[in-house]
């Protein structure tokens, strides 16, 4: 897995496929990691040289000093995507990678050229509680105190039942992430509000969701695709991770997306 340093801090990702493919950029959500996407990558290298880093404080990524903020997130997207000589993209993020991406897509026009948005909102609803009190939870409890509810609201029930092993190992991950890079990213969820800047998006854009997602409402979805100019929408029958639980047609939507541009 190659080490990268951006921004004052060490990123860890993969890289796989051809390099004369098109490069893809997968972006994954907060108390996750690259391997969300496990099931979803071999269904896009026949198109795409796909890259996947852990976000700041995630996986094997170093654990930034102070709170995050969205700018700090856009801004790893470009430097490791600069890194690769990649100056021209596409990009699909989920959940708070989706924010991630559309605003690098928002600051770099000329390097975006083609975005897929899942599971994300222009403005990220507070859990009960309050986002200071989720990630105080997290410092003080470690993950394990939100684990439980991961899952629960992360996955639809009918998904759950199927007893797909990755539910499990993204409980692992989910349990394994640094308490203090959750709770520094959960600052990112609680400040970002894209809303003003949706009409600049210039990159094609696909907008995708589970429709028995109870964390992202049709009306979240329709703020998005009614701000950026053009944007296309997609459903899938699952819950929060599409790309878990509908991987093949996650990919389908993707490939047909992002690959020209």
């Amino acid at each position: 897995m190659p080490v990268f340093q951006a921004q004052g801090l060490r990123h860890y990702a993969r890289l796989e496929g051809r390099p004369d493919a098109t490069p893809l950029l997968l972006l994954h959500p907060i108390g996750a990691d690259h391997s969300l996407f496990d099931k979803v990558v071999p269904l896009l290298l026949p198109q795409f040289q796909v890259f996947r880093p852990d976000l700041r404080g995630h996986g094997g990524s170093e654990v930034p000093p102070q709170d995050c903020t969205l700018a700090d997130l856009a801004g790893d997207v470009l430097a490791l995507t600069q890194q690769l000589g990649w100056d021209r993209f596409a990009a699909c993020g989920v959940s708070l990678g989706g924010l991630a991406v559309l605003r690098a897509a928002i600051d770099a026009p000329q390097r975006v050229s083609s975005l897929a948005l899942c599971s994300s909102a222009a403005v990220m609803a507070p859990p009960p509680g309050g986002w200071d009190q989720r990630a105080a939870v997290a410092r003080e409890q470690g993950l394990a105190g939100l684990a439980s509810g991961m899952v629960e609201r992360m996955f639809s029930a009918v998904h759950r039942s199927r007893q797909d092993p990755q539910v499990e190992t993204l409980r692992r991950v989910f349990l394994h992430t640094h308490p203090e890079g959750y709770a520094r990213c959960v600052a990112v969820l609680r400040d970002a509000d894209l809303r003003p800047d949706l009409q600049r998006v210039q990159a094609p854009t696909l907008v995708m969701h589970g429709a028995l997602d109870g964390l992202i409402t049709p009306e979240k979805i329709d703020v998005l695709c009614s701000g950026i100019p053009g944007a296309r929408q997609r459903r899938f029958d699952c819950g929060h991770f599409p790309p878990v639980e509908a991987p093949e047609a996650f990919a389908d939507a993707l490939t047909q997306a992002l690959a020209v541009g």
